[in-house]
């Protein structure tokens, strides 16, 4: 910097010496998941959308990380200001309860948008004999990875209905593109996910090994529900894999980007309000978004109140 121009800076510093401080940008992050998976991307387009408001003293960044629970956690700890989570750890965050309960109830945790439903996939090998979610007994099935959200979320379903990993005949925690792998190679019959359709690790493995679909069904199933709201029953439609007609009943969480009631209300609005404006741009960009962004969150049986800058942006 020359001289000149460091004493135009000095001499606007001295008589406005709130000027170079009101200039600094406000970079403010949202939490997502793995970047080969849905989080990832529609945080992306989410920021694109803010950071296109021309608004150049804040600014969006999107996190990659490991997905719902550690959001949480770190919006607990103070080190993200947004997330996209999953409605049932969404709940538990709020409740203080399973992998929330030492650090006590994230009471403030508040929803800014639902984004999409996730719904429970069970992809099985085709020679594995799994037509049934009963036929996983006894089964080689992977989980995903211990710091996962799909790994817990499973963990979790499996207590609530009374059963444990014992099920299977064997576990395995596996990243998604290794379980896609052992799957085609008949190494594992079955691979649990929990994800928004349609996704393009699902259309891998059925291309790749004529993999199956499971559904998620049953009187037990229809128990598990109605004693645990915050699942809803949901349909896989297949149309989308290039199988017109066919359709799989299963069980389903809602993503949805969350925040904590203490983060500005301003903010909150504003960035539900692009998101609003680039919903068009969002659904065409991101095949799991094509049912629309999802408004209704007394519908959908969201665990946690709205944030008041959502509200605002709907008044």
């Amino acid at each position: 910097m020359t001289k000149r121009l460091f004493g135009v800076f000095l001499g606007i510093s001295l008589f406005f010496p709130g000027f170079l401080a009101a200039q600094e940008v406000k970079v403010f992050s949202i939490g997502s998941g793995n970047v080969a998976g849905n989080y990832f991307p529609v945080a992306s387009a989410i920021c694109d959308a803010f950071n296109a408001r021309d608004d150049s003293l804040r600014r969006c960044s999107p996190e990659p990380t490991p997905g719902s629970v550690y959001n949480l956690k770190m919006m607990q700890s103070g080190e993200l200001d947004f997330a996209i989570a999953q409605s049932d750890w969404q709940q538990a965050a709020f409740e203080g309860t399973t992998l929330f309960a030492e650090g006590g109830a994230m009471d403030d945790l508040r929803v800014v948008t639902p984004l999409f439903k996730e719904a429970v996939t069970i992809l099985a090998a085709p020679d594995s004999g799994i037509r049934t979610i009963r036929d996983l007994r006894g089964k080689a099935v992977d989980i995903g990875r211990s710091a996962s959200g799909r790994n817990a979320s499973i963990r979790n379903f499996l207590d609530e209905m009374g059963q444990g990993l014992d099920l299977f005949g064997a576990t395995y925690e596996l990243e998604p593109s290794n379980a896609l792998q052992e799957l085609c190679e008949g190494r594992i019959d079955a691979s649990i996910f929990v994800l928004g359709h349609p996704n393009q690790l699902i259309q891998q493995a059925l291309d790749k090994c004529e993999a199956t679909i499971v559904s998620v069904a049953g009187p037990g199933i229809t128990e598990f529900i109605n004693q645990n709201p915050v699942y809803q029953v949901a349909v896989i439609d297949m149309e989308p894999y290039g199988q017109p007609g066919r359709q799989f009943t299963t069980i389903s969480v809602v993503a949805a980007l969350v925040a904590r009631d203490g983060v500005e209300t301003r903010l909150v609005a504003d960035l539900a309000d692009a998101i609003e404006d680039a919903h068009q741009k969002l659904t065409a960009d991101l095949p799991v978004l094509d049912a629309g962004i999802l408004k209704n969150p007394e519908v959908l049986n969201m665990p946690i109140p709205d944030h008041p800058g959502a509200s605002l942006v709907q008044n």
